[in-house]
């Protein structure tokens, strides 16, 4: 069984596909890449170089893995940023490929959007994910994308666990919110929560003094791996937590521009420290 990954890709670096791919196939997964964006690097960095793949290319991509029969082993889609509107009718497709030839494949869509309360794709982008939301059987979004989503700004847990009602309304199952600082968490803590059906989670991760560039996509495919193998929505949030949180501590401690996904590998199955979520309702 594989996972056709659908998102950006950086030449030099760790994000998007750059850094989902490699963390599932440590993890035992086969992995489809297709990337929506081709850079030379995360354009944080400044300077980077590159664009979006034409809509026509990244259609007959998927057309050649359905005449190879890859759907017919689609475990899942995964997908992430865009770089254009139209890649969502395409992902839209993969996926209805997908669960026409796979009992049960599933659909997980990080609606990659924006963070620290600044939008950074286009109006036209924002209505895609916003539609591939409903579509998706998971979502992944972080706290400035849920607002986005919900439509209102989330102040505290209360806010965000109505906020992930809220979309979780639109469609999907399950909606874990990757990373959430509210006036009632504490100043040294990030939050992770999770709502699946009525049950929701809530766990507290260390905060770390650092920007990690693809922390939200490694932790999208983490989720996606852990869930996968049992279903277990609880036990998935708490096993991709450990290991991201294992992931990141090790960047931090090495001082990596990037995330040190090669150096911290064995974080992505034997994480040293083990969060466990709390039932909130």
């Amino acid at each position: 069984m594989g996972i056709l990954s659908i998102q950006s890709q950086v030449v030099a670096g760790h994000v998007g596909n750059s850094a989902a791919v490699f963390a599932l196939q440590c993890l035992g997964r086969e992995v489809w890449p297709i990337p929506t964006t081709l850079l030379s690097h995360h354009p944080g960095h400044g300077g980077s170089q590159g664009g979006p793949l034409p809509p026509a290319l990244l259609k007959s991509l998927v057309e050649g893995l359905a005449a190879h029969g890859c759907f017919k082993r689609c475990e899942a889609v995964l997908s992430g940023y865009l770089g254009h509107a139209d890649a969502a009718d395409i992902i839209r497709d993969a996926v209805n490929r997908a669960k026409a030839a796979t009992k049960n494949s599933v659909y997980l869509c990080d609606p990659v959007l924006g963070d620290d309360g600044r939008t950074y794709v286009s109006a036209d982008i924002v209505t895609a994910v916003h539609n591939l939301a409903a579509f998706a059987d998971i979502l992944t979004p972080n706290a400035y994308e849920l607002s986005l989503l919900a439509g209102y700004v989330l102040q505290n847990r209360n806010d965000a666990l109505r906020a992930l009602r809220a979309v979780q309304s639109l469609g999907p199952r399950i909606v874990v919110l990757s990373s959430f600082a509210g006036a009632d968490t504490h100043t040294d803590t990030l939050d992770v929560m999770a709502v699946d059906g009525p049950a929701a989670w809530r766990l507290s991760l260390p905060l770390l003094a650092a920007k990690f560039f693809g922390a939200g996509d490694v932790f999208a495919a983490l989720f996606l791996n852990f869930w996968l193998s049992n279903r277990d929505t609880q036990g998935a949030l708490g096993n991709a937590c450990s290991a991201v949180f294992g992931v990141l501590q090790q960047t931090a401690l090495l001082g990596a521009a990037e995330l040190a996904l090669i150096d911290a590998q064995s974080m992505l199955s034997a994480p040293p420290r083990i969060f466990s979520s709390e039932r909130m309702v």
